[in-house]
């Protein structure tokens, strides 16, 4: 249907509601409305509704001589006929043009658009599935009915999009194109709306169809090998058309805030709290951890790779951050990032711990872990009793000095708050 079909009239309910708010944001003295030409959009017609609101109290004592007497005059009851329009951009100038804040008027503006809309909306889309339906039935697998579903589907709310930012003379952000396969596109719907507004549009639509080109693949290519070439194809085609349209910066954030390594990055750091420029200096490191362990764009470790290059990219990581973020805030990465950190910083919040012993605390509570690491592979390395008791014997010793140290640094209450909180760990698992 096009912009010209009949969409229908606005609910009774949402002209009671811009009445009530005329009533308490009309202005103090009435204002000429004037009438812009017709508009594309004048089949859009608001129900005909007649509201009247109470009367403001007061006197005039405009022309009266000293010594008469005033009399009181209300002003006439408010006529909702003289806002409504049969056009809908008419209707939202008069609206604007008595007082009404822009936010109340898109909002409504937009739920009856988006009403008006629905039936053709929802025969389009994809039926979801339960949520506690099996995995199988949950990974929703692309079929070519489905993609031409899809593409209708954004035909159909492309035109929503145009009618509603004609009605309200503004940029209006669409939802995004949801494809049959999982992603994280909340994540994308996030980075679009931090874009300029002018260029969202065109960022969206390039990032759809790589949505649908990688689908799309999936039923073209049943070979793992051509389909991963594929996808790689497709994805610098999006990178090559996006930085056509946005500045390395606004590309470099972009995918901070899309990709998996910036994604699941910003999951970790939630504690740390890192400033944007901390957030893309570790970016920048992770992204370059995520290739060498043999990520691609979008899917971790899709390319196999040998384990000591990931070990070496393991060490590179922890350097880079380190450099990054200076030691004070790599103790605050470190801590956000691993259990006994975010353990560690909860006793310190609680019991007023000053930072020099948290910190030192942390470290020999690693340290304490590598060792009960290595006592516990010993025990499973199949040696016998007595050798792995003559292997064990310096770790235990080294085990207890590194507790007794951390005991110092904590002191008595606060340790023994420590072994408490380690022994009774909550079980969330149902």
């Amino acid at each position: 249907m096009s912009s010209s079909h009949s969409i229908g009239l606005l609910s009774v309910g949402a002209a009671a509601l811009l009445a009530a708010n005329v009533y308490v944001r009309r202005p103090e003295a009435p204002q000429q409305v004037q009438t812009p030409p017709a508009m594309a959009v004048d089949h859009l017609k608001p129900t005909s509704t007649e509201v009247k609101a109470p009367a403001e109290s007061g006197a005039s004592t405009e022309g009266l001589s000293r010594g008469a007497t005033a009399t009181t005059s209300a002003p006439p009851a408010f006529q909702w006929a003289t806002v409504e329009s049969s056009d809908y951009k008419q209707y939202v100038a008069n609206l604007r043009a008595i007082g009404f804040p822009e936010e109340l008027i898109r909002s409504v503006i937009i739920a009856d658009i988006d009403k008006l809309y629905a039936p053709r909306e929802e025969a389009l889309k994809v039926k979801p599935v339960p949520h506690d339906a099996p995995m199988d039935q949950r990974q929703s697998y692309p079929t070519a009915e489905k993609m031409e579903r899809i593409l209708q589907l954004r035909e159909v709310r492309l035109e929503k999009q145009a009618v509603l930012e004609e009605i309200l003379g503004a940029y209006v952000p669409r939802e995004i194109l949801r494809a049959p396969m999982s992603r994280n596109y909340e994540a994308y719907e996030y980075a679009i709306s931090l874009l300029p507004p002018e260029k969202r549009d065109a960022a969206q639509l390039i990032q759809e169809n790589e949505f649908v080109a990688d689908d799309m693949q999936k039923i073209q290519y049943p070979n793992h090998a051509d389909e991963l070439e594929a996808y790689r194809r497709s994805y610098e085609a999006r990178n090559q058309a996006l930085m056509e349209i946005l500045t390395p910066e606004e590309f470099e954030r972009y995918e901070m805030n899309t990709t998996p390594a910036g994604t699941e990055l910003a999951r970790r750091v939630i504690g740390m709290e890192p400033t944007e420029a901390e957030m893309l200096a570790m970016f920048r490191v992770a992204y370059e951890y995520w290739v060498a362990t043999g990520g691609v764009y979008g899917r971790w470790r899709a390319s196999p790779v040998p384990p000591e290059q990931i070990a070496a990219a393991e060490q590179r990581l922890e350097a880079g951050l380190r450099e990054a973020l200076g030691p004070e805030r790599y103790l605050d990465y470190q801590m956000a990032t691993s259990d006994t950190g975010q353990q560690l910083r909860n006793l310190a919040a609680r019991y007023e711990l000053p930072r020099e012993a948290l910190a030192q605390a942390f470290e020999l509570q690693k340290e304490a872990e590598g060792v009960a690491k290595t006592i516990a592979r010993l025990n499973r390395g199949g040696a016998s009793d007595l050798q792995a008791s003559g292997n064990q014997a310096p770790l235990q010793i080294q085990l207890a000095d590194l507790e007794q140290k951390m005991q110092q640094v904590l002191g008595a209450n606060v340790w023994q708050a420590w072994q408490d909180g380690r022994r009774n760990q909550v079980e969330l698992k149902p």
